[in-house]
């Protein structure tokens, strides 16, 4: 069937009224001339703005509202409108339009009350689908999008599921079979862990069917995951608490183990010193050898890329660049373990070759000492230039559950 084939509305049926706002008004017009062509939908209203929206879904009633997630050229505000419509219209269903099927986007959807989520690279026949099937009581959702749902969902305890005043709808019995179902159990294993009869399970699932005025187990997941997600979102007037505070340590490990070399150099220090974390000779030396030889390949590198470039350099552009290099090392002496301005070294031509072209002699030092230990790790160590990963090599244990 071609996009622009008429639908005959079966009988008997009512047409479904249908309230657009897309992020333009141009694209609200376009996406509601597309819906109006099919017999089954009664565009009742279109626009772009987010108070147009709630104050047309209030005169109208519309059955779906299909809405932007980004509304006012505001990312995501289209979110904060779905839980209005959620809290002041709860018969009204909601779409979300949505520029990607990304997890954060999708969760975010179904978190704000949406009943289904439309990907603008689908076809006008799909979104007509999409919206038929939510009018009619289903979800709309693919597999994989439907899979973010879930995993979301598992990565914190259901709340209490309560009405818009707040009353708790499910005894405590009728919650941990919600949770059962949120996990994926079928009836027989409902039954075998919480020690129950399959038939009393089935009871169990009808009667919160009944309560959240529900039909499926997939809406009973997305009615519960819904609660969970307006009751992380903070009333309007109440400031949201500031997030957990980061220590130094785990920011300095954080950054070392995705490649940043100051950053594993001052990880090794803290390792011996035991500032912020136990003493752990062991632990700094790795991070030392760490650091060390990312260091020195990238000399390597800039130093190689920096002479191929110094051929193309006009003279008075080499000496703005080595200005500008010199102030930044004195900005930053303490970070780079000093304050000292080495001379721009020379080629044989007799041409200015740069800042680093020869290291001061502190540098040639440190390389001699280390030269032989750095040698004996290279072996062992499985970072190379250029790769910013988790390296792990003798590191002091962290609590991964409190990340």
């Amino acid at each position: 069937m071609s996009e622009n084939q008429a639908v005959a509305i079966p009988k008997g049926e009512e047409l479904i009224s249908v309230l657009v706002a897309d992020s333009t008004r141009m694209g609200s017009q376009l996406l509601a001339d597309a819906l109006r062509r099919d017999p089954r939908f009664n565009v009742v209203h279109f626009c772009a703005a987010s108070n147009d929206v709630l104050a047309a879904a209030n005169t109208y009633k519309p059955h779906v509202v299909l809405v932007s997630a980004n509304l006012d050229e505001e990312t995501l505000k289209g979110f904060e409108i779905s839980r209005k419509l959620r809290s002041l219209l709860p018969e009204v269903k909601t779409v979300m339009l949505l520029d990607s099927s990304k997890r954060d986007l999708v969760v975010g959807a179904f978190g704000a009350g949406a009943r289904g989520v439309f990907c603008r690279a689908e076809s006008i026949e799909a979104l007509r689908k999409c919206i038929y099937s939510v009018h009619v009581g289903q979800i709309w959702a693919n597999s994989s999008e439907m899979r973010f749902v879930l995993e979301a969902f598992a990565e914190a305890t259901p709340p209490r599921l309560v009405d818009a005043k707040g009353a708790v709808l499910l005894s405590h019995r009728e919650q941990d079979v919600v949770r059962c179902v949120t996990e994926g159990l079928t009836n027989r294993e409902i039954a075998a862990r919480l020690k129950l009869s399959e038939h009393t399970v089935k009871n169990y699932i009808f009667r919160i069917f009944d309560k959240l005025g529900v039909s499926t187990r997939v809406e009973m997941v997305l009615y519960a995951f819904s609660q969970r997600a307006q009751a992380s979102v903070p009333a309007e007037g109440v400031p949201e608490a500031p997030p957990p505070a980061v220590s130094e340590f785990d920011r300095f490990a954080r950054a070392a183990e995705e490649g940043v070399i100051h950053a594993q150099h001052t990880l090794g220090e803290m390792h011996r010193s035991g500032q912020g974390v136990s003493k752990d000779p062991v632990a700094a030396y790795s991070w030392f050898l760490i650091a060390e030889k990312l260091a020195h390949q990238a000399a390597l590198k800039s130093k190689a890329s920096r002479e191929t470039l110094a051929i193309k350099l006009k003279r008075e552009e080499s000496v703005e660049a080595e200005r500008r290099a010199q102030e930044w090392l004195k900005q930053h002496a303490t970070q780079v373990g000093g304050d000292s301005e080495p001379e721009p070294a020379k080629d044989p031509s007799g041409k200015r070759m740069g800042l680093s072209a020869v290291p001061p002699a502190s540098t040639v030092s440190r390389k001699r000492n280390g030269q032989m230990a750095a040698e004996k790790m290279s072996g062992e160590l499985a970072v190379t230039a250029g790769e910013r990963r988790a390296t792990p090599v003798l590191l002091a244990p962290r609590n991964r559950d409190n990340n």
